[in-house]
């Protein structure tokens, strides 16, 4: 038996070059291609797509997206990361852990050049109180030809029937900056290395903006989705 452990191991190595030839990242850690698909790439199933009534709460189903704008008709409310405009998700039930995707979309800066975007905080509704702030981070930025141009983010709270969708004070006047493209050097299968530029953008944060949110509900608790 010992002398097949060679051959194995060969076996073994050869696959793994052979893996790490086709996605040099793949044995470091989830790419952002590969979390974007995941989390946000075609489901199984087609996830219907609704749109919020112009004000008031919205109400969402787990598995189903819906998609809104908050602007300056919308309530203002003092937060514990200060005072914002906002929107209120409400579920059909509690869930003891939910996971909430949520899509940012850039939109024209109305005061300037450019596109701007929303830094989204979520707010679980409790009684009459708010309980402490999920800013919704890392975000993403996903470009891709013929849509509009989005951050991706996703989030996991507990315990939630009702949410309120706000951003912070602090962050307007600051901007969201992320490369589109990470910097990879790596090695091809002929024994040549290739490298690609990190491609970085900058977009402003507004008070307002349009979003897309989706829940589903998931078995345990965690920070990540």
């Amino acid at each position: 038996m010992p002398r097949y452990k060679p051959l194995f191991a060969t076996l073994v190595l050869a696959a793994c070059a052979h893996a790490d030839a086709a996605n040099p990242l793949s044995f470091v850690t989830e790419t952002f291609g590969d979390w974007k698909d995941r989390l946000f790439g075609k489901p199984r199933h087609p996830v219907p797509e609704m749109s919020a009534p112009a004000s008031g709460p919205i109400a969402l189903s787990p598995g189903t997206r819906v998609s809104f704008r908050i602007d300056d008709k919308d309530p203002e409310n003092d937060f514990s990361k200060g005072r914002s405009r906002y929107r209120v998700i409400e579920l059909p039930e509690e869930l003891e852990h939910a996971a909430v995707r949520v899509q940012v979309i850039a939109r024209k800066n109305p005061a300037g050049h450019g596109n701007v975007v929303f830094k989204p905080v979520l707010y679980v509704v409790d009684g009459d109180d708010f309980r402490a702030p999920v800013e919704v981070k890392p975000l993403h930025l996903d470009i891709r030809p013929f849509r509009k141009s989005r951050l991706l983010g996703c989030v996991k709270l507990d315990k939630v029937q009702r949410f309120a969708v706000a951003t912070t004070p602090e962050a307007i006047g600051k901007s969201y900056e992320s490369e589109v493209r990470e910097a990879v050097r790596a090695p091809t299968q002929g024994g040549f290395y290739y490298a690609t530029d990190a491609v970085k953008t900058r977009l402003p944060f507004a008070a307002t903006g349009d979003l897309v949110i989706e829940v589903t509900r998931e078995e345990k608790a965690g920070k990540d989705c």
